[in-house]
This record gives C-alpha cells, sequence and structure tokens, in this order.
C-alpha cells in the first residue's frame, strides 16, 4: 500500500502532466484572451507558479525547514514579468517543470508527519482573513483546489481556440 507521501507525489506528477497536456497545441496562442478582462494561458500559468509569492514550493520548503511560520497570500495577481511575457512555450514548459522538480525534492526530503504538523499563519490580503493550516492542507488546497480551478479556465480558454 502506498504512503500518504507517495500518494502525494503521484498526484503532483498527475497535475504537472495535466497542465503540460493543456498547453499541448497553444504555441502561438498563450497571450490569446477570449475578453480583455480575462487572462490569457500564459497569465494562468505564472499566476500558479508563483502564487503565494515565491510558489507553493517556497512555502512548503519554508514550512518544513521551520524557517516559515506565516506568509502573505494575494489572491489575483497574474505575477507576470516584461521577462516571463517574452517566454516561448519550451520555456513556458521548462518553468514549470522546474517547479514541479522543486516541488518533488522538497516533498523527498519531508516525511508524512512532516506535512501534517508543521503549520503556517495565511494571512489573505485580498480577503482581509487569516489562517494556520498545515502544509498537506496547503498542497491539498493548492493543487486540489486553486489549480484545479484554473485549469478548468484553461480548458475553456482551449475550447474558445478550437485547440
Amino acid at each position: 500500500m502506498a504512503s500518504t507521501l507517495d500518494s502525494r507525489m503521484a498526484a503532483i506528477l498527475d497535475t504537472q502532466n495535466r497542465l503540460l497536456r493543456l498547453l499541448e497545441g497553444m504555441d502561438y496562442c498563450l497571450d490569446w484572451k477570449p475578453d480583455p478582462s480575462e487572462w490569457s494561458a500564459r497569465q494562468v500559468i505564472y499566476h500558479l507558479l508563483d502564487t503565494p509569492p515565491g510558489g507553493l514550493v517556497s512555502v512548503v520548503r519554508g514550512m518544513i525547514s521551520g524557517d516559515l511560520t506565516e506568509y502573505d497570500l494575494w489572491a489575483d495577481l497574474d505575477n507576470m514579468t516584461p521577462d516571463r511575457q517574452t517566454h516561448d512555450l519550451e520555456r513556458v514548459r521548462q518553468d514549470i517543470n522546474e517547479f514541479f522538480s522543486s516541488m518533488e525534492n522538497v516533498l523527498a526530503a519531508a516525511d508524512g508527519q512532516d506535512l501534517e504538523e508543521m503549520r503556517a499563519v495565511v494571512h489573505n490580503k485580498t480577503r482581509g482573513t487569516d489562517d494556520e493550516r498545515t502544509a498537506a492542507e496547503i498542497l491539498e488546497r493548492g493543487f486540489g483546489g486553486h489549480w484545479a480551478g484554473h485549469f478548468e479556465q484553461l480548458e475553456g480558454l482551449r475550447e474558445s481556440l478550437g485547440v
């Protein structure tokens, strides 16, 4: 029977593969938006990779090491930079793969107990709330909730483009 940590690692690998599949065929349209008020695929990707600031990898790494006991979270930032705006699809894929490789390394150095016991206070600046969460909860809410919702957004973009 696989451990909880093994199950988490498998779920994260599935998330990575799903994200990469969602980008297939989008080489020419990373910046296309169905409406100016909506986000492009590029904006969604960098929002996911770098929310909260430094990304989920930085938060989980900091929690496991004991260096992070609280952090700020702002919703609805696309985290675009002039450099990221110039990345072609291959470079975007590379950024995605680097994120997941780092997450794999962080989780490989942890044990299941670390993830269940290490806590941090999340200061949600957009909503004006403070919540204490375990590293496991942050991973579950991050990938299972936040990322999953944006995957639906990417699926909608693909459908609108006929990709």
